[in-house]
């Protein structure tokens, strides 16, 4: 279940160039509701483009993430996914086209907002409807 996930930090079918305008939307989302400043978003995106697209951790599903330093209010995560793919590097993992974006206040935190994705996304069911979801709604987590 996706606890930390909600309507407001998720977009549905979206169409984006390149795998970091896929984080900064993501990202974005979480601004916008004042979960996070920039300053985390594009922490994210320079976390992958220091060390890389070892965050696609399954066909299609990108974990990103930065750590935290004071510059997360509330934990949460965003969610984007895209009608097209984007590529972030990961030849047995790409195309994405989910972009879940952690934001955690500490590090234990942070694990606990993994685990929370990691056991959505282990579900075939869940990524079935990751993938085909045009809302929130159609995630089926109320």
């Amino acid at each position: 279940m996706l606890k930390h996930l909600s309507e407001k930090d998720s977009q549905f079918q979206q169409s984006y160039k390149s795998w970091e305008e896929a984080v900064r939307a993501a990202g974005g989302l979480m601004e916008r509701s004042g979960k996070i400043s920039g300053t985390y978003t594009d922490a994210m995106v320079g976390l992958v483009k220091e060390n890389g697209p070892y965050i696609v951790v399954i066909p299609g599903v990108v974990l990103v993430h930065a750590r935290p330093q004071g510059n997360v209010m509330e934990n949460s995560i965003g969610l984007v996914t895209m009608r097209e793919g984007v590529f972030f590097g990961n030849t047995a993992n790409d195309p994405v086209r989910a972009v879940f974006a952690i934001a955690a206040r500490t590090d234990n935190e942070h694990l606990v907002l993994f685990r929370e994705v990691a056991g959505f996304i282990e579900s075939e069911e869940n990524l079935h409807q990751l993938f085909h979801a045009c809302r929130y709604a159609d995630l089926g987590l109320d």
